[in-house]
């Protein structure tokens, strides 16, 4: 039996809890899978997995077992990539996740040069509003908004950008035309059409500072939607309001929108900025192919963030 293997399944089985999904990952049938996962069950003399022919499930041993061998598989995994890797002469593949809506406004341009400088570097670029699961998802960066909370992951300021209320700039006078005034009352602004923001579990709410606290606003929604150029044409079409971090606004429209309500410090996150980062694991910043990625990717971003962000 080659054990070696047979661990590395079975811990990717854990994580992903479907045999199809990784046998689809390590490009071999799922019954290879399987029966390497019982041969090590019958080296150990006990079940590691139960199957069903609709379930996965790992007993009680099985996670035990997990917890001892992934750590030292990750830093098996992290040593091969060690040795195999250059400075001199980077390769290999990295597997960058990021929000879709900051790929097409930032990060485009950021690879075409990253691939310029890097060639023999396979770029895979994962583009997703879900959070990437490091040591669980095979990725090497992400790219993401907020705080990082584990402690085995390092988070390198990239840019920090606030929150504007943009309207196709005919919309805005009709709006201040309508109400008097371009200084929007919050009720006023709940009676604007709302083009929101959709997370994976729910709709993304618009918050407003009052002093100290935030306050929640009634928003009128016309349109939800969880990708950003839908949203923006929305917007270039007038259909309503799109709260947006500074960054989203593509050159093409700033002579089509306008800001409206500047005078209300407004968030979708009770929080007047977001903070962009570049998230890696600790343990893998040794790695050629890791360091040179997260130098050159903070250093482009030093670079030409004042293009990006609005002051």
């Amino acid at each position: 039996m080659d054990k070696l293997r047979a661990l590395r399944y079975f811990k990717r089985v854990v994580e992903l809890n479907s045999f199809s999904a990784v046998a689809e990952e390590c490009s071999v049938p799922a019954s290879s899978v399987s029966r390497r996962i019982k041969d090590l069950e019958a080296s150990l003399g006990v079940e590691l997995v139960k199957r069903t022919t609709r379930h996965v499930s790992i007993t009680e041993l099985g996670q035990i077992y997990y917890q001892h061998i992934s750590e030292l598989l990750s830093k098996l995994t992290h040593a091969d990539e060690l040795i195999s890797q250059s400075f001199d002469n980077p390769s290999g593949t990295l597997k960058v996740s990021a929000p879709p809506g900051l790929a097409q406004a930032l990060l485009v341009p950021l690879f075409r040069r990253f691939r310029q400088q890097f060639p023999n570097i396979l770029l895979d670029l994962d583009y997703t509003n879900e959070y990437a699961l490091f040591g669980q998802d095979s990725v090497d960066l992400a790219i993401r908004g907020g705080p990082v909370d584990d402690a085995r992951l390092i988070a390198r300021p990239l840019i920090r950008s606030g929150f504007t209320l943009w309207a196709q700039t005919q919309l805005a006078e009709k709006l201040n035309a309508e109400f008097g005034t371009s200084n929007w009352s919050l009720k006023q602004l709940c009676d604007c059409p709302a083009i929101m923001f959709r997370s994976k579990t729910a709709l993304v709410p618009w918050w407003v500072r009052q002093g100290d606290e935030w306050q929640s606003l009634d928003t009128k929604p016309v349109l939800i939607s969880n990708d950003s150029a839908t949203l923006l044409d929305a917007l270039e079409q007038g259909e309503g309001l799109l709260l947006a971090p500074d960054w989203l606004i593509p050159p093409r429209l700033e002579d089509k929108v306008t800001p409206v309500a500047a005078h209300h410090t407004l968030s979708p996150g009770k929080t007047p900025a977001v903070e962009i980062n570049l998230v890696y694991q600790h343990a893998k910043y040794q790695l050629p192919n890791i360091k040179l990625s997260v130098d050159f990717i903070c250093e482009y971003m030093h670079t030409h963030k004042t293009d990006m962000v609005k002051t």
